[in-house]
């Protein structure tokens, strides 16, 4: 039979080990949050690109008279821009509230579509040419946003992993 003393230090030595295994997992994790949000950026430039291809493009006079009906007209310009503005300063207030409370950064691919969808409702209202560079400037400014909280949390989790080293 194994002895008390032997027991409790299998449990120690079990428990140390489960601890280390997420921090070194979340390493191997560390690089491709970075990749997959890079790779998303570059979907973003993709699909700006062709958004700058069908600037003159319109989108309602385009579509056939019943889904004209069906969606009515288009939003005015003005109303686009503020919802941008408010997606723009509410992902910055999400972002800056998950880095204050070191959470992992949210997923880029639902961002990718919110931030591509833009296009899709300036293009609805007939005025990509005259709006596209700020749906540009905001999408870039909010992956910078991201890459940094996605660099300030694996900084975070590298110093979590040499003070965990540096108990052994």
């Amino acid at each position: 039979m194994m002895s008390e003393y032997l027991k409790t230090n299998a449990d120690r030595s079990i428990k140390k080990s489960a601890k280390i295994e997420p921090v070194w997992e979340r390493t191997e994790h560390r690089y491709t949050r970075a990749r997959r949000n890079l790779w998303s950026l570059v979907a973003f430039l993709l699909i700006s690109i062709d958004a700058y291809s069908f600037r003159n493009f319109n989108l309602f006079e385009a579509s056939s008279e019943p889904v004209r009906q069906l969606l009515g007209y288009p939003p005015p310009t003005y109303l686009i821009s503020i919802a941008l503005a408010v997606y723009c300063f509410s992902a910055v207030i999400l972002t800056l509230t998950a880095m204050a409370n070191y959470n992992p950064p949210a997923s880029t691919w639902k961002n990718l579509g919110y931030r591509c969808t833009f296009y899709l409702f300036y293009s609805f209202s007939g005025s990509i040419a005259g709006h596209f560079i700020p749906v540009l400037v905001v999408g870039l400014f909010l992956y910078a946003f991201d890459q940094c909280h996605i660099w300030f949390y694996n900084f975070k989790l590298e110093q979590q992993q040499k003070e965990l080293l540096g108990r052994f």
